[in-house]
């Protein structure tokens, strides 16, 4: 009878443990997912070459408020690479082009950009090193070049329709910048 009893007390103590231990498990993991989804920055690191942006995991360009009349007006995507070795390093910065079916904004096929429909311009360390037409950008690269030990090369894209475009109205491109490190 005394065994039965101890019995039964054990597995109602395990039952017990197993409930809380299931709830503290699911409550730990719950927070974690959320904190890490409301983070403001991202990082894409490449062998101690950072690529650190705004969060952002696809940037939009918006055909109806930019027409590359006024660059000064065109809100930039900004990103900053940095190295965190103690000697230089050797990166290539890739943009990609993201369909219309991977972004729950509305854009269909019909109302996304191509990349003959747009410019871009690339500045590093407030000086443009490229202003060029998108379609002219081989093998997805944007950028590569060198990055001295422990510094930080700071970057803006400004992607806009050709003027010389008229078949752009409501119509967006989506892209993504990433990165790989050289050597």
């Amino acid at each position: 009878m005394k065994n039965k009893i101890l019995l039964w007390c054990g597995s109602l103590m395990l039952i017990i443990f197993l409930a809380f231990g299931t709830y503290y498990w699911y409550l730990y993991f719950l927070k974690l997912n959320n904190n890490s989804s409301s983070t403001t920055t991202t990082t894409q690191n490449a062998g101690g070459i950072t690529l650190i942006d705004n969060g952002n995991n696809v940037y939009d360009t918006d055909a109806t408020n930019t027409d590359g009349d006024n660059l000064e007006d065109i809100e930039p995507y900004v990103f900053n690479v940095k190295n965190d070795n103690n000697k230089n390093g050797v990166y290539t910065l890739y943009i990609e082009d993201v369909p219309a079916n991977a972004i729950k904004d509305g854009c269909t096929e019909e109302t996304l950009l191509n990349r003959n429909q747009l410019r871009y311009q690339l500045i590093l360390n407030e000086q443009i090193i490229k202003d060029d037409d998108l379609e002219n950008i081989k093998d997805n690269i944007l950028d590569s070049r060198t990055i001295t030990a422990n510094t930080v090369n700071h970057y803006k894209l400004k992607v806009y329709i050709k003027d010389t475009d008229d078949n752009w109205s409501n119509k967006h491109y989506h892209y993504k910048v990433s990165i790989k490190k050289n050597r």
